[in-house]
């Protein structure tokens, strides 16, 4: 029996993966955050007696403070979730002898090369605020410890009380009011449920134990007015109320503006071809159609 611990689970992503890896046989699923098991990640002790009293074959790391805006007031606090609990359970493994391989999910935002160009997982990384820098001394620790480290950007209809980009396009356009649409933010997310399937794909072949730095994402890529127009479009809440704008004229922090990565490395080593974007748009609107 393979005892998998989901970190995050009352997140997005996390959530999602929870719910995939439920259909799995000959499982034995661990998590916090949902209903009466949540961990406060903060509190060290508690933290690293939940994890050894588990003593998991895997741990899958969804836990993430991703409000960029947030990180930079809240340096300490971005500093804890988004890299020192990570530090903390591989000392905790050391300290321990614990045997668990992990998988840990890192961000896209740390690609910015000119123009539309995609980032392979050898391209320079741009720590330009709080948010990245955090984000990649957690990866920083993940490598040295032989983990399974996705750059990766999602959206779909959350089942969690966080929302995804889609889901704020969808009450922007549904409400009619007028918005700003950014034109120069180029990105190639993936669905929420895509990833968690890969995930389920990767445990019931017990692929848990490759280690390195892996771009999951979809195989193009558009700019976030693109992508807010054609999915309005497709759920039918479409109007032209809106402002294509650059996103330096309404962001307080900065934040890369190409985050298009290339998935070459992913698809050679998983032998998956991943999907387009815009199939990947199609594929979800049938969960924004009923609301």
């Amino acid at each position: 029996m393979i005892k998998i611990l989901i970190l995050g689970s009352s997140g997005i992503l996390g959530k999602q993966i929870y719910q995939e890896l439920k259909k799995i046989d000959k499982i034995k699923l661990f998590h916090t955050g949902l209903k009466k098991k949540k961990i406060d990640f903060t509190n060290k002790t508690d933290f690293k007696k939940f994890i050894l009293s588990i003593n998991p074959n895997l741990i899958i790391n969804c836990i993430a403070y991703t409000d960029v805006d947030k990180c930079e007031n809240f340096k300490s606090i971005s500093k804890k979730i988004n890299y020192r609990i990570v530090k903390e359970i591989f000392e905790l493994k050391v300290k321990n002898n614990l045997k668990f391989n992990f998988i840990h999910f890192s961000t896209d935002q740390f690609y910015n090369q000119k123009g539309k160009k995609p980032s392979n997982e050898t391209s320079e990384v741009f720590l330009i605020n709080n948010y990245c820098k955090h984000k990649r001394m957690a990866e920083l620790v993940c490598i040295k410890n032989k983990s399974l480290i996705f750059r990766t950007n999602f959206f779909g209809k959350s089942k969690s009380k966080s929302k995804s980009f889609s889901d704020w396009v969808f009450q922007a356009f549904k409400s009619k009011k007028q918005m700003y649409l950014f034109q120069d933010i180029y990105f190639n997310p993936l669905r929420i449920i895509t990833i968690a399937k890969i995930i389920s794909l990767i445990v019931k072949k017990k692929r848990y134990n490759v280690y390195g730095l892996y771009n999951l994402a979809a195989k193009d890529a558009l700019y976030k007015n693109e992508f807010a127009i054609y999915f309005s479009k497709k759920i039918c809440v479409y109007h032209k109320n809106y402002i294509n704008i650059d996103s330096n004229k309404l962001l307080k922090v900065k934040r890369s503006k190409n985050m298009y990565m290339s998935v070459n490395k992913f698809e050679k080593k998983f032998q998956l071809k991943m999907p387009n974007i815009k199939s990947e748009i199609s594929n979800e609107v049938k969960n924004y159609k009923t609301l």
